[in-house]
């Protein structure tokens, strides 16, 4: 039986069925359980869960209902659980009874509704069959796809009690080490815990207590940890164990996307962790207002905003799969700071949110980071990171995840939930009316506009409601015409509609009259402008883009209008064109591609 996809969807939704923080996948089940059932089952749970509905297929906007009687759902239940349960079938059933269900969607027709859950990193990889290297999968925005077998040693690396980090690298000695990056670090930590008794050892029992340097318990041979050399090692001898190992600052100004200050390994000095955290960190604070605050009688300079920034600096370190790609990168902008580094997360985005339980992936380096003060152990630092923007006003920090490779990306904006030219350009595409919205609305279209997409999971961190409350202001925004949206389940994003505007008349409402008056009294006298559009030279074309954009930005289609040109021609031929001989500049100068990008002519 056919169907629209988007009245299959209601009915699910209806039936409290979908959530936009799962994935979701469709399955024929006539034949019985597909094999594919298997391979999603597996990618849910080695991703961030998601929900699948057996007895539907998809395709083209459309889903094609099986027709399933309950009798046969049923014995698709009962085969189910049978599969589930065999290790031979999936290597863990992370299902409870209240998982699956069978739900009624039209007439007679049945679904079975399985969701799956993400798997704790200690269980993963979650695999089918029995060679985890060919039978694991993982999931992204265009489905299921089988990892490669590096992919899957680094799950299975993360799963074992034993972190990576403290694992002994064979053949390593303390040549490896660089001594003055050692030397910094004691006295470092004689000047915060002078009375440490670590500081009365000699460097190799200092190392030894740091889990620096430690003994092979299958070998007996003694070696340095993988710890120790990342935190403490020359650069050559880190990029022999660790061919991917790179870390990487930036600094970017306002005018352009490429970098005005770089900290990289080039060369000049040796890379490690430390001497690169250390020679980071006054640059990256370096903007960042100094409160008055006194403590125990003396002046303290740094406040919460400091004290944030230094531990989400410290964690993209401690949370680091240093066997990962891209290694650690971080970028300072005028107003944000970003913080990306390999690997995935260890538990839910919604923990985090949360904080309370932290799951480092390099204890060992997270412990002599914490000997200095930074990075914490109780769990506690993503709530201080959030606190901190919150007692500051700025947007709640967003932790994003990909994959092919794995990336962590912590962004850190420094600027206000609902700034007061963000509701100024949202009157000025969508009318006067705007102002009338409910604030969570405002806040959303604002987040679509500033961040030119908004999700669910986005709106979760912003708003501090539930994603079921999320998804019908979501919906609502959508059937008003203020957004359109774009996939569906938990990858489903939502853009502003700007199209609304002009069926409105909004978006035209206050353009300057006399150029229309321009072109109505030049087909009179010399056929100018004034003659048909299409008619018109390409430079006479330029010269009007740019008059109609000097006195405020407007979008490729407002200019296709006024042109009565294609946006794609207009973008490609002439505006191109106009940007490079430096007659107009861009709205978002830095990020040409931008959805709500606008032009404007150029000051000379």
């Amino acid at each position: 039986m056919k169907e629209y996809l988007s009245n299959v969807l209601e009915i699910l939704e209806e039936k409290g069925v979908l959530n936009e923080s799962y994935d979701l996948e469709f399955k024929s089940a006539k034949g019985g359980l597909p094999r594919s059932l298997w391979e999603s089952y597996s990618a849910f749970a080695n991703s961030e869960g998601g929900t699948i509905i057996l007895g539907v297929s998809e395709k083209d906007n459309y889903c094609y209902l099986d027709g399933l009687g309950e009798d046969v759902v049923r014995k698709w239940l009962d085969d189910f659980w049978n599969q589930i349960n065999n290790k031979e079938k999936v290597s863990v059933n992370l299902l409870t009874a209240k998982d699956v269900r069978i739900e009624k969607v039209k007439d007679d027709i049945n679904v079975l509704i399985i969701r799956v859950p993400p798997a704790s990193f200690r269980y993963r990889p979650v695999y089918i069959g029995t060679d985890m290297l060919k039978g694991t999968y993982r999931r992204d925005h265009t489905g299921d796809y089988r990892c490669m077998p590096e992919e899957v040693k680094r799950m299975l690396a993360d799963s074992l009690p034993d972190k990576p980090d403290s694992l002994v690298l064979e053949h390593s000695t303390i040549e490896d080490l660089d001594l003055p990056t050692l030397d910094q670090y004691r006295n470092i930590l004689r000047s915060v815990k002078p009375m440490h008794p670590f500081l009365t050892l000699d460097n190799l029992p200092f190392l030894q207590r740091l889990g620096a340097w430690k003994v092979n318990r299958a070998t007996g041979t003694y070696g340095l940890t993988a710890a120790g050399l990342l935190m403490f090692g020359k650069t050559q001898s880190i990029q022999e164990f660790f061919p991917d190992y790179h870390v990487d600052y930036q600094e970017i100004s306002n005018q352009g996307s490429r970098w005005i200050d770089r900290i990289y390994p080039d060369g000049t000095w040796e890379a490690n962790l430390f001497q690169f955290f250390h020679r980071v960190w006054p640059k990256l604070s370096f903007s960042l207002p100094k409160p008055f605050l006194l403590e125990n009688g003396r002046r303290r300079d740094e406040g919460a905003i400091h004290e944030a920034l230094r531990e989400a600096f410290a964690n993209s370190i401690i949370h680091a799969d240093y066997r990962g790609q891209g290694g650690i990168v971080i970028k300072k902008y005028p107003d944000r700071f970003l913080f990306v580094n390999p690997g995935y997360m260890l538990v839910p985005l919604e923990q985090y949110y949360k904080g309370g339980c932290s799951v480092p992936r390099n204890t060992t380096i997270q412990t002599m980071f914490s000997l200095l003060g930074y990075g914490e152990k109780a769990g506690s630092g993503s709530l201080r990171i959030m606190s901190a923007w919150a007692s500051a006003h700025w947007r709640k920090p967003f932790i994003s995840m990909t994959n092919r490779p794995d990336r962590v990306c912590l962004d850190l904006k420094m600027e206000v939930l609902l700034p007061k030219d963000s509701l100024e350009h949202l009157e000025y595409i969508f009318g006067k009316d705007v102002r009338n919205m409910y604030g969570d609305a405002l806040v959303i279209l604002s987040t679509a506009e500033i961040e030119g997409v908004v999700s669910n999971l986005r709106l979760q961190g912003l708003l501090n409601k539930h994603s079921s409350e999320i998804s019908i202001m979501l919906k609502d925004l959508c059937s008003q015409g203020y957004l359109n949206p774009e996939n569906k389940g938990r990858w489903t994003s939502y853009h502003s509609n700007k199209g609304i505007g002009l069926k409105q008349g909004s978006l035209f409402e206050n353009l300057d009259g006399h150029l229309n008056e321009k072109m109505d009294t030049s087909d009179k006298k010399d056929g100018h402008l004034g003659r048909n559009m299409q008619e018109i030279k390409s430079s006479e074309l330029k010269s009007y883009i740019v008059e109609i954009c000097s006195s405020r930005y407007l979008t490729i289609e407002e200019i296709a209008v006024k042109t009565r040109r294609t946006s794609k021609y207009l973008k490609n031929k002439i505006v191109s064109q106009l940007l490079k001989d430096g007659l107009l500049e861009r709205l978002y100068p830095t990020t040409p591609n931008h959805p709500n990008q606008a032009y404007k002519k150029k000051q000379q």
